[in-house]
């Protein structure tokens, strides 16, 4: 699943958003550079009521208790249903910007945990559909905005690494995504797995393993041979 994600450059994503909705209110600014993210990390998204905001990497419900709840991905094949995900599902829509993600794979020969890079064959940005939520912390006694992304099957390609991948959205399809007026089967048409000639991965070293490095060392490629297909986790 997209658990870990590098956001580091919206320059192009700030400026195709300003074109298709003629309006960008920025709260996020000079964008920190985050190569290496974890859930519970601040990510940029852009909200259905038009904000570009930082929120809480993992979707809490307004209802939860306490960050137990907290939920980095949302199937797209049951979000509508789902006590956790379905009222923002209705209202709460947004993009979610990333240059890219990391997914980790076991070969079944070496037994070696191999980390991978997932972007855009572009080298741009990409775009995934998700969720925002806000949830009162009566610990900080501060309201957070959350948010968390929508899964689908894989594309040919990313099935070589893993079983799920984002909902990507086309730009044709932001404001489709966006609008609550939206239906149901309008929306259920955006979560086909992006093409895979679209996307693109490569291995990189093992030094994104820990959430504790935070470099640009952590998308840089070390290998270019494809992986062996093994087993997921």
């Amino acid at each position: 699943m997209p658990g870990r994600l590098s956001v580091y450059d919206d320059t192009a994503f700030k400026r195709d958003i300003a074109l298709r909705f003629a309006t960008l209110k920025d709260d996020v600014g000079v964008l920190k550079k985050c190569y290496n993210i974890a859930p519970t990390i601040d990510i940029p998204i852009y909200t259905n009521n038009k904000i570009y905001t930082y929120a809480h990497f993992g979707l809490i419900p307004s209802w939860a208790k306490d960050r137990g709840s907290l939920q980095v991905n949302a199937r797209s094949e049951t979000v509508f249903e789902k006590s956790s995900f379905k009222e923002a599902y209705k209202s709460r829509r947004c993009l979610i910007p990333i240059n890219g993600y990391y997914e980790w794979l076991k070969d079944s020969h070496s037994k070696k945990i191999q980390a991978y890079f997932v972007q855009a064959s572009s080298k741009e940005y990409l775009v995934c559909a998700g969720l925002h939520e806000s949830w009162y912390d009566n610990v900080l006694k501060q309201t957070v905005l959350t948010c968390a992304l929508l899964t689908t099957e894989p594309n040919e390609k990313i099935a070589g690494i893993h079983d799920r991948m984002p909902v990507i959205l086309e730009e044709d399809d932001w404001g489709l995504w966006l609008n609550t007026k939206s239906t149901y089967a309008q929306l259920n048409k955006l979560y086909m797995p992006q093409d895979s000639e679209k996307i693109t991965y490569y291995t990189v070293s093992d030094v994104v393993n820990s959430v504790k490095n935070d470099s640009i060392e952590c998308i840089k490629e070390v290998s270019k041979s494809e992986p062996r297909q093994g087993s997921l986790f």
